[in-house]
């Protein structure tokens, strides 16, 4: 299970931040809940659907909402804050997010993408995206003729509207990469690009650059089989497993950036991986690991 609705990223967050500031774990969410305007109710079946998550251990409900972050609640929020710095998915998040909501605003007066960063419901892993990267993205989306908009002196987006071709585009279901990159050889065409890959990617390469087009987007296996590089040793696992282990991640390596990935090879290494990570379970970088591991499972469909 990995995190994407806001309030749930930015409770836990604040229960990070005030359990640091505080030296306690245990933490009155009533305070975060009066701080946002979050209704008590509506607080309670936040904290419970974290803690069935696991995110959270719910410890006093009858005499304020204390709570306390679980080991899977501090790996989510590390996870997530890798995540907020992955400048391509962020791009090509903004992109998507940009198309999809003129669609659903179609009707409206949109003065400026401001109120659409404004948006509550639009946000990157709980973080709201900033005025560049939307005017970044909204270039890229005019440049493929899916919007238009009249530009203001200092160059500001006014009255952006989405075009027929970003209509069509959104009524496929398919992403903007997807629908400006025809699928080819039964499969999208993926240019994977990894910069300052050392420390991410087994081996010693300062770059990383693929493109291939068996359908597969690889970068999820890619960055797993980098970090069990940098943590096996801080798994606390008998040598034997480590070995077997680090064994497994650079096959994954090997295979996830080959010209022509497969997807039943990189399902069967990722599995082997995810087993051997049982042991490791308990330590923070294991469920690190874990969740990647099922990250990228979930990315083959």
């Amino acid at each position: 299970m990995s995190l994407v609705d806001r309030q749930s990223i930015t409770l836990l967050e604040w229960l990070e931040e005030l359990a640091h500031d505080s030296d306690s774990e245990v933490v009155n969410a009533d305070t975060w809940a009066i701080r946002n305007g979050v209704p008590e109710p509506e607080l309670r079946s936040l904290v419970h659907s974290l803690v069935g998550g696991g995110f959270l251990k719910d410890l006093v409900i009858d005499q304020g909402c204390w709570v306390s972050l679980a080991p899977a609640g501090i790996a989510e929020l590390q996870v997530i804050q890798a995540r907020r710095t992955n400048r391509p998915e962020r791009n090509a998040y903004a992109r998507n997010v940009i198309l999809r909501w003129l669609y659903e605003h179609e009707e409206e007066r949109v003065r400026s993408l401001a109120e659409m960063i404004n948006d509550p419901q639009v946000h990157f892993y709980g973080d709201a995206l900033t005025s560049d990267e939307t005017a970044r993205a909204f270039s890229y989306l005019r440049e493929q003729t899916m919007v238009r908009a009249r530009t203001a002196f200092g160059g500001d987006v006014l009255a952006p509207r989405i075009t027929a071709r970003g209509i069509a585009c959104v009524e496929s279901g398919k992403t903007v990469a997807d629908f400006t990159n025809p699928q080819h050889n039964g499969g999208n065409v993926y240019n994977t690009y990894l910069p300052n890959a050392q420390g991410v990617v087994v081996g010693e390469q300062q770059n990383f650059t693929q493109n291939n087009n068996a359908g597969i987007d690889p970068s999820a296996f890619i960055r797993l089989a980098g970090y069990l590089g940098q943590v096996s040793a801080t798994l606390g696992l008998e040598d034997s497993e480590r070995i077997e282990l680090e064994r497994a991640a650079q096959e994954l390596h090997a295979a996830a950036t080959s010209s022509s990935p497969e997807p039943g090879r990189l399902q069967a290494l990722t599995s082997r991986i995810v087993g051997g990570l049982t042991n490791a379970a308990g330590t923070i970088a294991g469920q690190i690991a874990l969740q990647m591991g099922q990250d990228a499972l979930g990315s083959l469909g």
